[in-house]
């Protein structure tokens, strides 16, 4: 689900909010890119290098859309994929905040980007600059799971078993939207957030 914020800005630029915005992005090693998008307003698309991004398992970008609103500046946030501006005719219709992925955008919320563009451009808005480049969002170092257990008896399996040696259920299970492979508990793809139906 997007966040968002909305500051008092009579007289901001778009335009230039979303150049500081995208080489706050660049500054931290991001592939960035600005869109327009309906009633003047833009986004600004950003994502990590592919390694990066297997590692969250999401090739989601995460976007900043600032739209006016009168004397306002609404900015919202969300993961949507990455749009390729070559393949689409009109510019200003490509952004569906109905179709943001959700558990991309759990991912990079866990990387507290979100957070930090939002505190970014409070200060941009405060005092017309920005003074401090957040630090470089890298991946979270590798928690220790816990022992995976089969899903039909509860029992703890090999990693990398495609069947439980107590009860001979399937643990190899795949995506039924995009065919990515998921963990034998998944509720949702971790690829692409579609949810996955409990076997019967």
């Amino acid at each position: 689900m997007a966040e968002q914020k909305i500051y008092h800005a009579p007289g901001i630029e778009i335009r230039d909010l979303a150049g500081v915005v995208s080489d706050w992005f660049e500054n931290q090693g991001f592939e960035v890119q600005s869109l327009e998008v309906p009633r003047g307003g833009m986004t600004v698309q950003a994502r990590k290098p592919e390694s990066w991004r297997s590692f969250l398992g999401m090739s989601a970008a995460l976007n900043v859309t600032m739209s006016p609103q009168g004397e306002n500046l609404l900015v919202q946030t969300g993961a949507a994929k990455w749009v390729d501006k070559a393949a689409v005719g009109a510019v200003g219709a490509i952004i569906f905040w109905p179709a943001l992925i959700p558990a991309a955008y759990g991912a990079w919320k866990q990387s507290q980007l979100p957070k930090q563009v939002f505190e970014m451009i409070d200060q941009y808005i405060a005092t017309g600059q920005v003074t401090a480049v957040a630090p470089p969002v890298t991946a979270a170092p590798p928690v220790a799971s816990a022992p995976l257990l089969c899903p039909s008896c509860g029992q703890p399996v090999r990693a990398g078993a495609k069947f439980c040696d107590n009860c001979g259920a399937q643990l190899e299970l795949t995506c039924p939207q995009c065919g990515e492979a998921l963990r034998p508990v998944a509720k949702f793809c971790d690829s692409c957030g579609a949810r996955v139906e409990p076997a019967d």
